[in-house]
């Protein structure tokens, strides 16, 4: 890690004119999230591989953020710095990297809590609201996707099961954030900041209200159905969206898929790491076919 987290913080430093030692590695995932303060801004910077995203897509995302930005939505915010808002691509130990700008959000992290979850669901509501046309990728279901023979098994049953579950064609499409859970935001001011809009797309709106249930259930907290019930009454004082048992069934599938397409195209994981996540799979499909799911009804 030190290596590469050297040649992060070098390449930062260089483009920011800081001193290295003044980048800060955040996060060391698949993204690499750096920070840094220049010219009195305290920059924050999302690394992807050039095969999870291209330097044109992160430039789509961040057009649509500034378009979010300026139209007072709760989100991150996209920073010019010497003419440019996104980097790259630049190679890391042999890994071509494309980065995005933003300005860091003071505040504090969300916890798994009703009172977040409520303001969670406030500010997803009021980015379900917004109509405007952005630049943004469609679902990239047409996407060949590799998976792993452990994992090949389970990802076909999914894909099965989720296939039962009609979406009506009058479901409610809009903007969806793509990755909607508590750790995707920042508490500031009694405001959820929404950020890390890597998989934001115009599509079903339940999958994001899945998404949240996916991460939910994933923490197994004792308050869950508390803190689901926090999250809809948040969301309904901004949104008056309606979801269908059937679409959210329908979206907590298509996010196990697209998690297992996810690692698999993008983490090393070990047997004991696939096995495991093939047992989430299981218990994910084993909810849905299960009266435990009527819990989180949007109704």
């Amino acid at each position: 890690m030190e290596s590469h987290l050297t040649e992060f913080q070098t390449i930062v430093g260089d483009w920011l004119r800081v001193e290295p030692t003044e980048v800060q590695m955040v996060t060391d995932g698949v993204n690499k999230n750096l920070r840094a303060t220049v010219d009195s801004q305290d920059v924050f910077l999302r690394f992807s591989p050039s095969s999870l995203h291209s330097r044109s897509e992160l430039e789509a995302e961040a057009a649509a953020l500034k378009k979010l930005h300026s139209m007072g939505l709760p989100c991150c915010e996209i920073l010019d710095v010497g003419g440019r808002q996104t980097l790259g691509p630049v190679e890391v130990n042999e890994v071509e990297y494309n980065a995005l700008i933003n300005r860091a959000i003071d505040g504090s992290s969300l916890a798994p809590v009703p009172r977040d979850a409520k303001a969670f669901g406030r500010s997803l509501g009021q980015l379900h609201q917004v109509s405007a046309d952005l630049p943004i990728a469609g679902n990239g279901s047409g996407r060949t996707k590799r998976v792993d023979p452990v994992l090949e098994a389970v990802f076909n049953d999914l894909t099965e099961l989720a296939s039962t579950f009609d979406v009506n064609p009058e479901a409610e499409i809009g903007i969806c954030h793509g990755d909607a859970w508590l750790g995707n935001a920042i508490m500031r001011e009694g405001t959820a900041v929404l950020f890390d809009f890597e998989f934001m797309k115009v599509g079903a709106l339940a999958y994001d209200i899945a998404t949240f249930i996916w991460a939910l259930r994933a923490e197994s907290s004792e308050e869950e159905d508390r803190i689901f019930g926090s999250f809809v009454e948040g969301y309904r004082a901004e949104c008056n969206k309606e979801f269908s048992e059937g679409e959210l069934k329908n979206g907590l599938l298509r996010k196990e898929i697209n998690n297992i397409v996810f690692l698999c195209e993008n983490v090393t994981m070990s047997r004991e790491v696939k096995v495991a996540t093939a047992r989430f799979a299981r218990d994910t499909i084993g909810f849905v076919l299960s009266d435990e799911f009527s819990r989180f009804r949007w109704d």
